[in-house]
């Protein structure tokens, strides 16, 4: 195995390449959080008060609603064409689809949430899917820290962490992500508790005393298909990152871990848009804001409407009225409206215009706007607002245009998704142990499904992931064009249930059926009362005829009375039996 130095070279390699590219995604989170300064001409003006614009966040905003406000639908490729293979295969995907649940409540933002911004934003996801029993005994061999893992394991054994990509380096070759790279401060205590015995190094560099002035460290973890290095660089605060060969500093790196490890996957995933044509890595990525960021847009609409609000401002205390003559005795009383202004002999009094805004500032912010707005997400998605009267196909058009404008990205998503659930398979073929999954609810029976490494080959498993966009006209179109194909053309009700959206469409299938044979059981019971009714109707009659003779008016009314009160049976249906 090679030595730390050679590792910390390749980390370095990587670091230097991206980066163009860091600087591409700084710009794109200062237009996420608002975040721009003026420039220092116009911010040393006095009468200059700072605008920003949100058309940037608010069309991420909207994408990311549209993307994330449905559960990702997931289908498990059939390796057979056989009803055991397909079974085998929604168990499958009940099991992924419980376990990401259970791993999006453990954390504090949601996991389909931050992948639809990752995409969106960065035009690039990088997560891990940590398998926490494998995680925790690791930790045990070393004697790290395991309590907060132990305890995460009630929320499954998976684990699921969404990185800013910032933070993250990743070597891509034709075929694959070759090696990742992930670099973070934290604090010395925070990073001796999770090594335990690996951070031996680390402790002693700390016991000395000409090293106490360092409180945090920027630690390094590279992993690639054979081995995962690990190490530390002090430092005195927590907020900027070091080199990782810790150039110019008393440390060149603290080795942590250096070792092969067992896996025959890379426990990354790791996925980018944009493009593989452009050999910088900054072009080949393409985020929603690529064109607002490279034209310099947001920066132009941000000082314009800072002048325009800034003149108006200024002017909001000019003055409203003009006096001529030789003194300034002039009285306006400013109580009640219409009360008259006293000017002396020789005085003049005359009103002055407010001051007109800029209107060319104005058309020029507007069309800023304008042009942010078609090339990032259309406002009839941002806000819902669109005139009176607008034609449901009208509507209809402008709404699938917007949804085709966000394409690029729920690929995206949906691919790294894809690899996420992958990833959960590839840990339970690695550790040959099956997990529980938990269904919903039915008929007062908890379902349960068992994800067994005996159940899928792992050369062979594909997983494919769909984002259904949450919009009621495009819910509304699906249904009408499932509904017409499955009536005309004899669809198949699970695929047309699939193309509405619907999650898993056994379970609807069979709850329809369930439902379909329970009315079929009221109307048999229903027939067979009234069979009964007409019955015992028959043999009351029969008995009082033979009493009272058929003749007797009086006893047929009786009867009739009677036969309606007791078997529930009108005289109408009574007469026609």
């Amino acid at each position: 195995m090679k030595d730390l130095i050679y590792y910390q070279s390749l980390a370095q390699e990587m670091v230097r390449a991206d980066r163009e590219r860091d600087q591409m995604l700084i710009a794109m989170s200062d237009m996420w959080h608002n975040s721009w300064s003026l420039p220092n001409k116009v911010a040393d003006l006095k009468w200059i008060h700072k605008v920003v614009s949100t058309d940037p966040h608010d069309a991420l905003r909207a994408g990311m609603r549209v993307l994330s406000s449905v559960e990702p639908r997931i289908r498990v490729q059939p390796t057979a064409p056989s009803e055991k293979s397909r079974a085998k295969a929604n168990e499958i995907e009940r099991a992924l689809g419980w376990h990401f649940r259970a791993a999006s409540r453990r954390r504090r933002a949601s996991v389909l949430r931050d992948v639809a911004l990752s995409a969106l934003l960065y035009d690039e996801v990088v997560a891990q899917v940590v398998y926490l029993p494998e995680q925790i005994a690791a930790l045990e061999t070393f004697k790290g820290e395991t309590r907060r893992l132990q305890a995460a394991q009630r929320f499954g054994p998976f684990s699921i962490i969404v990185h800013n990509p910032r933070h993250v380096h990743v070597r891509y070759s034709d075929w694959m992500p070759e090696a990742v790279l992930m670099k973070r401060v934290v604090r010395v205590q925070e990073a001796v508790d999770f090594w335990g015995d690996k951070a031996r190094k680390l402790k002693t560099y700390f016991r000395k005393k000409e090293n106490s002035q360092y409180d945090h460290v920027t630690v390094y973890d590279y992993v690639d298909l054979d081995v995962r290095v690990v190490w530390a660089l002090p430092q005195e605060g927590g907020g900027s990152l070091r080199n990782p060969l810790g150039e110019a500093s008393g440390s060149a790196g603290i080795q942590i871990l250096r070792e092969e490890h067992e896996l025959n996957f890379l426990p990354w995933v790791a996925r980018v848009g944009g493009t593989t044509l452009e050999d910088n890595p900054a072009r080949q990525r393409i985020p929603l804001l690529y064109s607002v960021y490279t034209a310099g847009q947001w920066e132009i609409q941000n000082i314009i409407e800072t002048l325009m609000t800034s003149e108006v401002i200024a002017y909001a205390s000019a003055p409203r009225l003009k006096v001529e003559g030789p003194t300034d005795n002039v009285e306006v009383d400013y109580g009640e409206p219409g009360r008259p202004a006293y000017v002396p002999p020789g005085h003049a009094l005359s009103a002055m215009q407010p001051p007109i805004l800029d209107q060319s500032l104005a058309a020029i912010a507007d069309r800023i706007g304008g042009r942010i707005s078609k090339s990032t997400v259309p406002r009839v998605l941002q806000t819902g607002d669109y005139p009176a009267g607008t034609a449901y196909a009208t509507l209809n058009l402008a709404t699938q245009s917007g949804l085709k404008s966000l394409t690029p990205y729920k690929e995206l998503a949906e691919y790294a998704l894809g690899d996420i659930f992958t990833q959960m398979l590839n840990w339970v073929n690695f550790t040959q142990e099956p997990v529980v999954a938990y269904g919903r609810a039915r008929d007062d029976l908890g379902e349960t499904h068992v994800l067994s490494p005996s159940d899928f080959d792992i050369q062979q498993v594909v997983v494919d992931v769909e984002l259904t966009a949450d919009v009621p006209i495009d819910r509304m179109s699906r249904i009408d064009a499932s509904a017409l194909a499955v009536r005309e053309l004899g669809y198949s009700k699970e695929r047309a249930l699939e193309q509405i959206g619907e999650m898993d469409p056994q379970v609807i299938m069979q709850q329809a059926k369930e439902e379909e044979l329970q009315e079929v059981d009221l109307e048999i019971e229903k027939q067979r009362r009234l069979a009964l009714g007409q019955f015992e109707t028959k043999q009351l009659l029969e008995r009082r005829r033979g009493k009272a003779g058929e003749d007797n008016e009086d006893v047929q009314t009786e009867i009739l009375e009677e036969l309606d009160g007791a078997s529930g049976v009108g005289g109408e249906e009574f007469n026609t039996g």
